[in-house]
C-alpha cells in the first residue's frame, strides 16, 4: 500500500534531495519555501547492465551464429573483437558462416557506467580441441558469487587466466567470488596439437543507495532534531508500492533489500515528531 508522507509544517523538515537535481519548491501552508540543497550521491546512478548471449558456442565449420543481447540503463552499445560498429541498445544478429573461432566483445555504457561482455564462438573440425565455459548468473551485486562451468573435448589439460587462475579439470565448475568489481574469465584447453580457448564476462551491480543529509528546514533555520529516513519504491515513477523506516539521522546508506529487477526510488526525511518531508526526486536503479 503506498503511504504518502506527512505534509511538513512550516519551519520543519527540507525534503532529501535524491539523484543529481534539486527538487523545486515546497508549500508549507499558502507559504512557498525553497528546500536546502541535500544532494543525493551521485554515484547512485544505476550502471549500465549487459545480457549477451549465443545461439550456440561451438559451430561445425560454415556454419552460422546469432548473437543476442539486452541492455538496461545504457545510452550506446559497441562491439569490438571479430565484429564492429555500433549497435543497438537491445538486438540480434546472425554472423557466418564461420570458418575458424571467433572472439565477440559487446559493451554498453550509461551515466551510471558500463558493463562489457565478451563471448567465443569455436569451429569444430571433428578431431580438434573445443572448450565451452559458462557463467550464472552474469549479473551479480556486490560481493556476491558467480558459477563457472565448463566442458572440453578432445583435450589433455586446461588452464585459467584473467579473473581465475591455475590449471583447471577439462569438466567442471568453480564458484568464483565474492566479485567487487566487473570481472572476465577464460579457460585455454590443449592437447600436444591444438587448443581452444573461452571466455565469459561477469557484471557486478552496486545495490547501495547513498545520499547526504539535510542541514536545514524547509524555512532556512538550522535542523536540530533530524530523527530518520524513509526510503519508498516502486516499478514506476511516483507508484510506490513499499518502503524502509531507518531510524537513525547518522545513517546515509542502505542496501536495497529487494527482489531483483529496476525500481523508481525516493527519499523522505522525519523529525522526532514523526513529520515527514515531501518526496525527495527519484533514482531509477536496477538491482541484481
Amino acid at each position: 500500500m503506498l503511504l504518502n508522507p506527512i505534509a511538513p509544517r512550516p519551519g520543519k523538515l527540507a525534503v532529501v534531495i535524491l539523484g543529481l537535481g534539486l527538487l523545486g519548491l515546497i508549500s508549507c501552508n499558502g507559504a512557498t519555501s525553497r528546500n536546502s540543497q541535500a544532494m543525493f550521491v551521485p554515484d547512485t546512478a544505476s550502471p549500465a547492465s549487459l545480457s549477451f548471449t549465443a545461439s550456440d558456442t561451438v559451430l561445425d565449420s560454415g556454419e552460422s551464429v546469432t548473437l543476442s543481447w539486452t541492455s538496461n540503463n545504457a545510452d550506446s552499445c559497441e562491439a569490438s573483437g571479430d565484429w564492429g560498429g555500433v549497435k543497438s541498445l537491445s538486438g540480434a544478429e546472425t554472423i557466418g558462416p564461420l570458418v575458424q573461432d571467433a572472439n565477440f566483445t559487446l559493451s554498453c555504457s550509461g551515466d551510471g557506467g558500463g558493463a562489457i561482455q565478451q563471448l567465443s564462438i569455436q569451429i569444430d573440425d571433428g578431431g580438434g580441441v573445443t572448450v565451452v565455459l559458462d557463467v550464472s548468473p552474469q549479473q551479480i551485486a556486490t560481493g556476491d558469487v558467480a558459477t563457472l562451468s565448463w566442458s572440453s573435448t578432445n583435450a589433455t589439460q586446461c588452464t585459467a587466466s584473467g579473473g581465475w587462475t591455475g590449471e583447471q579439470l577439462l569438466d567442471g565448475s568453480f564458484i568464483a567470488g565474492p566479485l567487487t568489481a566487473d570481472t572476465s574469465f577464460q579457460l585455454t584447453c590443449q592437447d600436444s596439437n591444438d587448443s581452444a580457448m573461452a571466455m565469459v564476462s561477469v557484471t557486478v551491480i552496486d545495490k547501495t543507495l547513498r545520499w547526504q543529509a539535510p542541514t536545514e528546514n524547509v524555512d532556512g533555520s538550522a535542523l536540530t532534531d533530524l530523527a530518520g529516513y524513509r526510503i519508498y519504491w516502486g516499478l514506476s515513477s511516483r507508484n510506490y508500492i513499499d518502503n524502509h523506516t531507518i531510524n537513525s539521522p547518522l545513517v546515509t546508506q542502505w542496501e536495497a533489500t529487494v527482489p531483483a529487477g529496476e525500481y523508481y526510488f525516493a527519499l523522505t526525511a522525519f523529525d522526532s515528531q514523526d513529520n515527514e518531508s515531501a518526496y525527495s526526486n527519484e533514482v531509477l536503479k536496477a538491482i541484481p
